[in-house]
């Protein structure tokens, strides 16, 4: 099983359009690992978690082909998570529909904007060239789902809550592989701790979100190092993880003021990696 970060930035990305800090002065001088795109990650090559602002350019840079994949696992419906509009570029030669899952909250644009479309056709206002086919799927959290082998079971994030933010438990059944995928969250809230308390298994890999400065607790929607350090070590004292689990650091913004090498020699010492734009986990 693998995993495929293509976009590991914050909601700005790195380097932030009109920024002049040190972090993202870097990012335009050297590139590299510095650039950081809006989230998006794909699993074996055909489900994507999320589908940002930036998929564009993971499509257009990063090899990215989004026409072999058919199923779309968002965790909240925020522009570098979620962009509705682009959805609709996939419109030509389908024989099986684009599958979505996210919760009622964060599909609200999507079914907006399907509504609108079929009653511009309709009322003959536009001129229907060629079908759209999406299958919506809403969640409940707490309740899992499953795609081919994997079940996925979303828990509430500490996040947005108008758009009923998720985080996901990932269970590849068929290779009896285990992930967490937990971003965009601040720390968890008792119901996921209480959820997890009842997991059975011990996670293989967890994705955690490393949005703030250390010590800089501006917003509770998000995490800075050390919390993402604690997560981990609550998670080790649950049983969920030990020696073997992968632990990789994700949605990273100029907040942190930390160039990758300087992310990366602070995280290890702390048992944990930052992820970067194309890194491939084998898990």
């Amino acid at each position: 099983m693998k995993l495929k970060y293509y976009g590991t930035g914050g909601g700005a990305g790195i380097p932030e359009i009109f920024c002049d800090c040190r972090v993202c002065r870097h990012a335009r001088e050297f590139g590299g690992k510095d650039i950081r795109t809006r989230s998006q990650a794909v699993i074996d090559d055909k489900i994507s978690i999320d589908f940002s602002v930036d998929t564009f350019l993971h499509t257009a840079f990063y090899g990215l082909d989004m026409r072999r994949i058919h199923n779309l696992v968002i965790t909240h419906a925020h522009f570098d998570h979620f962009l509705t509009q682009d959805l609709f570029s996939r419109a030509q030669g389908y024989e099986s529909p684009l599958n979505v899952y996210c919760t009622p909250a964060s599909s609200t644009k999507m079914c907006e904007t399907i509504d609108a479309r079929e009653k511009a056709y309709a009322e003959g206002r536009r001129i229907k060239t060629s079908d759209f086919w999406v299958d919506y799927h809403p969640l409940e959290v707490g309740v899992p789902f499953e795609i081919d082998e994997y079940r996925f079971t979303p828990l509430k994030a500490h996040h947005a809550q108008g758009v009923q933010s998720v985080m996901y438990v990932i269970d590849n059944l068929k290779e009896d592989k285990h992930l967490l995928w937990a971003h965009d969250t601040g720390p968890f809230y008792t119901s996921a701790w209480d959820w997890l308390k009842t997991y059975e298994h011990v996670f293989d890999f967890v994705s955690l979100d490393c949005t703030l400065g250390r010590g800089e607790l501006i917003t509770a929607a998000h995490m800075d190092i050390e919390g993402c350090y604690d997560t981990k070590e609550k998670l080790r004292s649950m049983g969920l993880l030990d020696d073997h689990t992968k632990v990789y650091l994700s949605h990273i913004g100029h907040l942190l003021d930390r160039t990758h090498e300087d992310l990366t020699a602070e995280a290890a010492e702390l048992g944990m990696i930052p992820a970067f734009d194309g890194l491939t986990v084998e898990i």
